[in-house]
C-alpha cells in the first residue's frame, strides 16, 4: 500500500508505504483507495524506488529483508557457505532468493514445484531441492550442510534444518505453511551453536522497520522484480485470485491495482 502523507515526520506530499503492521488483519484498509493509518506504521518510500516496485516487494519482500538483516546482525556472511530457502517459489521465498543472491550468497531453493526450476534459477538460486526428495533423517544431528536458512514451512522441514545446519548457522523462521509444530532436540543448538531467529514483520519496531526498508532501497534491492512480481490484477479480479493462494499454486507476487489513476 502506498499513500501520500501530510504527517509531520514526512515531507509534505511525500510518498510513503505501509506493509504488515496488522493492515487487513486487525486494521481495515488493505484494499482501499484511501485509508487512515497510524503514522508509526508508515515508512518513506526509498529513494529511486517507484510505488509499483514497493508493492511488488510488499510485506513478503519486507519480511525476507528483515530475515536477512537479522541473520547478518548475527554474523551471517556469504563466505560461510550456502543458505537454503524453503517455500522458494512463494512471495517471501522468491524475494529472499533474489536478495541473497544479490548479496553474494550461494542460494539453495527448496520447492514442491518441479516445473519452476527455471524460474528459481532466473531469480538467483544456484541449486534446487524438491521437497519430496528430501531425506529428513532420524538422528538428532545429521550431516552439516547449510550456513543459514530462511524457512517458510515449519514442521518437519524446520526440524530438518536444525539438524543439518553448520556450526553457528542462523535459521530465520518466518512461516508455518507445512505445520506450526516443531519437534527437535536441544543438541543442534548446543553442540553446533545453531541460532533460531523468529521473524515478525507485523510488530517490528519503527526504527528497525525504517532501517530494513532503507536496505531494500539499497544493498538488498531485488534485481528481478519484473519476474517475481510480473502479474498485476485489478481490484475487480481480486476475489478470483485467492483460491490459487489457498491451493498453493501461486509463484512470486501479485500486485493489485486499486485505482486506475492512483
Amino acid at each position: 500500500m502506498v499513500v501520500s502523507s501530510e504527517d509531520a515526520d514526512f515531507q509534505p506530499g511525500a510518498d510513503v508505504l505501509v506493509t504488515g503492521c496488522g493492515l487487513s488483519e486487525t486494521i481495515d484498509g488493505g484494499y482501499s483507495e484511501y485509508a487512515r493509518i497510524d503514522s508509526k506504521s508508515l515508512v518513506a518510500l526509498p529513494g529511486g524506488m517507484t510505488c509499483a516496485e514497493a508493492m511488488q516487494i510488499g510485506t513478503a519482500g519486507y519480511t525476507a529483508a528483515l530475515a536477512i538483516h537479522r541473520m547478518e546482525q548475527n554474523n551471517q556472511m556469504p563466505d560461510l557457505g550456502p543458505v537454503v530457502v524453503t517455500g522458494a517459489t512463494g512471495g517471501v521465498g522468491s524475494v529472499a532468493i533474489d536478495m541473497l543472491a544479490g548479496r553474494g550468497y550461494e542460494v539453495v531453493g527448496v520447492t514442491g514445484k518441479a516445473a519452476e526450476e527455471d524460474y528459481l534459477r532466473k531469480i538467483g538460486a544456484q541449486q534446487i531441492l524438491l521437497r519430496d526428495e528430501i531425506d529428513f533423517g532420524k538422528r538428532p544431528m545429521e550431516k552439516a550442510l547449510w550456513a543459514g536458512a530462511i524457512d517458510n514451512l515449519g514442521g518437519d522441514y524446520l526440524a530438518w534444518l536444525t539438524r543439518t545446519m553448520k556450526y553457528g548457522g542462523n535459521i530465520a523462521s518466518i512461516g508455518l505453511a507445512a505445520s506450526h509444530e516443531l519437534n527437535t532436540t536441544v543438541m543442534p543448538f548446543i553442540l553446533r551453536a545453531v541460532c533460531l531467529l523468529g521473524i515478525n514483520s507485523v510488530d517490528t519496531p519503527h526504527e528497525l522497520r525504517r532501517a530494513v526498508w532503507a536496505r531494500i532501497g539499497g544493498d538488498l534491492k531485488p534485481q528481478h522484480l519484473d519476474t517475481i512480481g510480473s502479474r498485476t490484477i485489478s481490484f475487480d479480479e481480486l476475489p478470483d485470485a485467492f483460491q490459487a493462494y489457498i491451493d498453493g499454486t501461486v509463484t512470486g507476487r501479485i500486485v493489485v491495482r486499486i485505482a486506475e489513476n492512483p
